[in-house]
């Protein structure tokens, strides 16, 4: 298996190539582009002949300068601005058809430029494809899985799909998240999640799907890691994510947040019981020590956040944060007896109304 540090370094690579956003200049005639309704047989054929040489190039090409080159070349088309929907949509199944099986092969490389250029689709097809290579059922190298988790971070961005695709990839992604080892891939794939709740222009009820399976997949990826004494390497994803997780409800809607709470609270509460649950390994590795404080605080921080909207009436005159911290001060001094009293209150406040009814 390829090195961890060296793989990283080839993903970010590939993932941020500058020719990959340019648009314009494709090769396909302008009429074609310009389609405003399903291609006919001809023009299939002649976008079929355009894509063919550079998939070959993809497929089996040695020099990869070439590979780069043909890459450039499937998305343009894509990117141009004057491609219409229905010329994007054939040109998508002429993509994914023939790239799929390249997503879906053991060839890293050519795996993730294949996976680059299907992003590029704004197809609900091609999307599939990513989040299947994406998924440890379905996916065994964790390298591939970060590279299609990176890709779907942005992929909704311009997605042309149903409201019902949405809900759809929520429930993948999160199944996705909370079956995935590593903890890298699980970055990922919650934060594409969050990404794919702020698209613009998104239907709220579909971006507050997206929010819940996101909090669905931390509640459940605690669940299961509180049944060991072990570290767990994820919390190292988990960390990161709920950084973001709390920028996020900053800035949503009172509505939304209040509805995201009865899932979010309780899923935050499990995450305290997996750090009780692993005390001991945490803080016999400054490393986990670190990643677990961080999970700690930014739990009892979203905690305390989501709290003073739902029971307002329970920090009458108190002041706004800092003085009645608890957890963070807890884990950062060892005192378990702290933590766990704390973890127990917190426990019980999510476990009853509002969060309950």
């Amino acid at each position: 298996m390829m090195p961890r540090t060296l793989l990283t370094t080839l993903l970010a690579a590939f993932l941020t190539v500058p020719a990959l956003g340019q648009s314009g200049g494709s090769g396909i005639d302008a009429s074609i582009l310009s389609a405003t309704g399903a291609l006919n047989a001809a023009q299939k054929t002649s976008v079929s002949s355009y894509a063919a040489r550079s998939v070959e190039a993809i497929k089996s090409g040695t020099d990869q300068k070439a590979i780069d080159d043909a890459r450039t070349a499937l998305v343009k088309p894509s990117r141009d601005p004057g491609a219409t929907p229905a010329f994007r949509k054939a040109y998508g199944v002429i993509l994914v058809t023939e790239l799929a099986p390249i997503a879906k092969g053991s060839d890293l490389r050519r795996a993730v430029v294949a996976m680059q250029v299907l992003r590029f689709t704004r197809s609900s097809d091609a999307l599939d494809v990513i989040v299947e290579c994406a998924t440890p059922s379905t996916e065994s190298d964790p390298g591939k899985r970060i590279a299609a988790g990176s890709l779907l971070i942005d992929a909704f961005e311009d997605l042309e799909a149903s409201n019902t695709y949405y809900d759809q990839s929520a429930r993948k992604l999160r199944d996705a998240a909370v079956a995935e080892p590593d903890w890298m891939a699980l970055q990922q794939k919650l934060n594409a999640l969050a990404a794919a709740a702020r698209k613009k222009d998104l239907p709220a009820e579909n971006a507050r799907n997206l929010r819940k399976a996101q909090a669905e997949a931390l509640g459940e990826i605690a669940r299961k890691s509180k049944g060991s004494t072990a570290v767990d390497d994820r919390m190292r994803a988990v960390q990161r994510v709920l950084v973001g997780l709390r920028n996020d409800l900053l800035v949503m809607p009172q509505a939304d947040r209040s509805q995201l709470a009865k899932t979010l609270a309780p899923a935050l509460t499990e995450m305290l019981n997996a750090a009780g649950a692993q005390w001991d390994a945490a803080h016999a590795s400054k490393d986990a020590t670190a990643a677990y404080g961080s999970v700690v605080n930014s739990c009892e921080v979203i905690l305390r956040l989501i709290d003073r909207s739902e029971r307002p009436s329970a920090y009458s005159g108190t002041k706004p944060d800092g003085d009645s911290r608890v957890l963070a001060a807890a884990w950062e001094s060892g005192d378990r007896s702290k933590f766990d009293a704390e973890a127990k209150r917190w426990a019980g406040i999510v476990s009853a109304a509002p969060y309950r009814n």
